[in-house]
């Protein structure tokens, strides 16, 4: 039978987690389906729950600092400057009842290529904080992905805290699936942007659902520094942005697309999300 470890602190809960065969537990919401499938049934839990000090949103001289343990109906009424892609992403995880329950760090850590709260925040160039009882690390989250399922997280280590950079740009996140709610994204995608004299100053485009994990488009990006409104008119530039974009994603076919349908709807989708930033500047 496995143990359950309810700490009251995050020392506490780094403790327990050093011991042999402990997991992290948050929301629950992968946890419950994963041991329907018969996995994790060998592992002990340290319930995260109780960890007031992970479920606060705190702006410092660094940036914002999200909590882990925040779940997603919180995350989408924040007010970040720059960073609307992610609240527009946590309004788009699953039903009520999941975003009630479902938290940041859970959705991360779940490294599913799917997840939609990744691609938005890699587009905010978020990183996060690992503790353990051998110390603390910082690591880019564009980093910290390594595979369908897989992160860097190291045994012992909890994820306390993601840090949103502050912006003075806008952001963007759409998606595409089967319907317009309760679905898997068959694409997700997330722009930052930032102009200067009305050309792009700086502008981050991820993707997810099109790679084993979310993905940075810098090929895509690197055509697009520098540029005008103007340039999205152009049928030669569009081409040619499209060819670049399709070297930053290598999709799959599987039960919900085909790779083909992918690599089109990720271009469409780059085009809508780049007009919607450029009426945005255009406004301000």
């Amino acid at each position: 039978m496995s143990m359950f470890y309810q700490p009251l602190t995050v020392e506490e809960a780094i403790t327990n987690l050093a011991k042999e065969n402990t997991m992290a537990c948050a929301g629950g919401t992968n946890l419950y389906v994963d041991r329907k499938h018969g996995k994790f049934l060998d592992k002990d839990y340290v319930s995260l729950d109780k960890l007031q000090d992970l479920k606060q949103v705190i702006q410092k001289e660094d940036g914002w600092h999200i909590g882990s343990m925040v779940n997603f109906a919180c995350a989408e009424k924040l007010a970040i400057p720059g960073a609307n892609c992610f609240t527009m992403a946590a309004a788009q995880v699953g039903a009520p009842q999941i975003r009630n329950r479902g938290t940041v760090g859970g959705n991360i850590v779940s490294a599913s290529p799917a997840a939609d709260s990744v691609p938005a925040l890699i587009a905010l160039d978020a990183t996060v904080v690992l503790k353990s009882v051998s110390g603390e690390r910082i690591v880019a989250l564009s980093e910290f992905m390594k595979g369908p399922g897989r992160t860097d997280l190291r045994s012992g280590e909890l994820m306390t805290e993601i840090i949103i950079p502050t912006k003075k740009g806008h952001s963007v996140f759409n998606k595409a699936g089967k319907r317009n709610a309760l679905a898997i994204a068959i694409c997700n995608q997330a722009v930052y942007m930032e102009t200067e004299q009305g050309k792009i100053q700086e502008i981050r485009v991820a993707l997810g659902s099109v790679a084993p994990t979310a993905v940075r488009a810098y090929h895509a990006e690197a055509m697009l520094k520098g540029t005008e409104a103007s340039a999205l008119d152009s049928t030669e530039f569009k081409v040619a942005l499209k060819e670049a974009l399709l070297k930053d994603i290598c999709p799959i076919d599987d039960v919900r697309a085909t790779k083909e349908y992918r690599q089109s709807v990720a271009f469409r989708m780059l085009m809508h999300n780049l007009k919607q930033l450029w009426k945005e500047e255009s406004v301000c």
